[in-house]
């Protein structure tokens, strides 16, 4: 049976949002504040490692598989190998500019640190996009529910039930981003008692760490 990646867009909306929203973020820190400048820090690290994850469940269990199943398509997969190339270098360099000013809440690191995220939120907004437009209908002719479900889960590893927490949260980004039958789509496919979980958990959880971030 194959899959409806509806759910592609949705997850693409929290990062685009995030990554839209973090030079303000950082803007709006004042000299000094350490406190604040590790939470926004630890924020955008979170982002940056939800969209890793994102991106190598599709290096590993998609293009390989759209690779064999639509080899008239080879042209598009191997674009998309080079845009996530792209954005890793991207995350790389804001992630070493993060370290030291979220440390410090120094406004000449915050120089580098605004231009770093811009310019990888630019670098993502057209990977995106062209993933939208050229992969997902690949993906819905080619890949199985089964096959979709598992790139979930492999998106997913880099939450544990150590950090539950932020796992829930996730779920909750997902579902603020979604509509509402997105929303029960999506929850259709999360299997119990996990989908009990994120149903009772997952937006309290989301609304206190977005008043953490944003006020």
């Amino acid at each position: 049976m194959v899959c409806d990646a509806f759910d592609m867009e949705i997850i693409h909306r929290v990062f685009r949002t995030e990554l839209h929203n973090a030079p303000g973020l950082v803007r709006d820190i004042k000299a000094g504040d350490c406190k604040r400048s590790a939470i926004v820090g630890d924020h955008l690290n979170f982002i940056v490692a939800g969209l890793h994850s994102h991106h190598a469940a599709e290096d590993e269990l998609i293009w390989p598989k759209l690779r064999a199943r639509s080899p008239a398509h080879a042209a598009e997969i191997t674009r998309m190998e080079g845009q996530h190339r792209d954005i890793a270098e991207g995350v790389a360099t804001m992630r070493h500019v993060v370290a030291s000013w979220a440390a410090s809440a120094d406004p000449r690191l915050a120089e580098q640190v605004i231009p770093a995220v811009a310019n990888l939120s630019a670098v993502l907004d057209e990977h995106l996009a062209d993933e939208e437009l050229n992969i997902v209908p690949l993906i819905n002719a080619h890949i199985t529910s089964d096959e979709w479900q598992e790139t979930h889960a492999r998106a997913a590893k880099f939450l544990s039930w150590k950090n539950l927490r932020l796992g829930l949260v996730l779920g909750g980004y997902v579902l603020d981003a979604a509509s509402a039958d997105e929303g029960q789509r999506i929850m259709s496919n999360v299997p119990w008692p996990k989908r009990k979980l994120v149903q009772l958990l997952a937006r309290p959880a989301f609304a206190s760490y977005r008043r953490k971030i944003y006020g």
